[in-house]
């Protein structure tokens, strides 16, 4: 009966995954037992509400499995998620650290025991900001779902099974690649803002040794490390809460929006600033002989580069924009 597979999602979807399975099949044959008790062949809609109010409340049920008495910082409900959240982050902060490492010994091959201690030192750093990080999130998250059950739990006398909420339908679950994949982009994006963005620019191979011309000043970056702290924390948010929901709703999608819309335009406060970007990025690429002012398209490129902040602010607008109509066509096609 419908109504008694939502209330059983209810429960379940409150307890660690790898205990639904089993306590799906133990509420359920309970609630058929408490069924055939009260009446005989197939009971009806009204039969099956009388049963679960005689359960209780979907949370108070869920934490009587869990233990009245338990305390966490992370739930079971999602320590799951959690620890795969988590997983995620330091696999991209050790792969992103490790490649820039090796990129540094590439350009400069001196000094390897520093720079090697350097990279255990950032390594560690990153890590403990990035565990921090998590968990906080994660934390703050278990807190405000306590605090929703503990005010369902003070009004679950007058509780009714109608307000149960709907299965989700399998074209409303979010593929677990989908926040993977935002994970791991923020996380590479924000080491190397941090960690290493004067190798953001054009290598080039001059007189036997490794150049690179960067596009970005790097002293004058550093004062928006704040901002992009800021701006992978809550990139790393955003795709939490995806892996926590897995399903589409119009709350999730709004909430994605607000988000996006947030980290876009952090983005793109950074990126208006002309004072970031490398004065003397085209001496520098003079200098190297790859192009000279005697060049055809020396002046349209010098225009270019004069305007590359509103270029790059337009196209990160766009990648915002595009990224949320294409949630929003997601949830729509779900909807509908």
């Amino acid at each position: 009966m419908e109504l008694i597979d939502r209330y059983i999602y209810a429960v379940t979807q409150r307890l660690p995954e790898p205990q639904r399975e089993d306590i799906k099949r133990e509420l359920r044959g309970l609630i058929e037992d408490m069924m055939d008790e009260r009446v005989s062949g197939e009971g009806t809609r009204e039969d099956a509400k009388g049963v679960l109010m005689e359960l209780g409340d979907p949370n108070a049920l869920a934490a009587k499995y869990r233990g009245f008495n338990e305390r966490y910082l992370i739930g079971p409900s999602m320590f799951d998620s959690y620890l795969t959240t988590l997983k995620i982050v330091l696999f991209s902060i050790l792969i992103g650290l490790t490649a820039l490492f090796a990129i540094e010994i590439i350009v400069k091959p001196g000094d390897v025991p520093e720079r090697f201690t350097e990279f255990i030192v950032s390594l560690f750093t990153a890590s403990a900001q990035g565990f921090g990080w998590v968990t906080v999130i994660f934390a703050w998250i278990e807190y405000r779902k306590r605090m929703n059950a503990s005010s369902s739990a003070d009004t679950s006398k007058g509780w009714d099974p109608e307000n149960l909420p709907q299965i989700p339908d399998q074209q409303a679950r979010i593929k677990l690649s989908e926040p993977i994949t935002g994970i791991i982009f923020t996380v590479l994006i924000a080491v190397i803002c941090i960690y290493s963005v004067e190798l953001l620019g054009i290598w080039r191979l001059r007189e036997g040794e490794r150049v690179v011309i960067s596009f970005l000043d790097a002293d004058a970056f550093r004062a928006y490390l704040p901002v992009v702290w800021a701006w992978a924390a809550l990139g790393i948010f955003k795709e939490c809460i995806r892996i926590i929901a897995r399903n589409r709703s119009g709350t999730l999608l709004v909430f994605h929006i607000v988000a996006t819309v947030a980290s876009t335009v952090a983005a793109c406060i950074i990126l208006a600033d002309s004072a970031i970007w490398n004065p003397d990025f085209i001496r520098e690429l003079e200098a190297t002989g790859l192009f000279t002012s005697e060049g055809k398209n020396y002046d349209s490129f010098v225009s270019v580069w004069a305007r590359i902040n509103e270029w790059f602010v337009g196209v990160i607008a766009l990648f915002g924009v595009i990224d949320i109509l294409s949630e929003t066509y997601k949830w729509y096609r779900v909807k509908t």
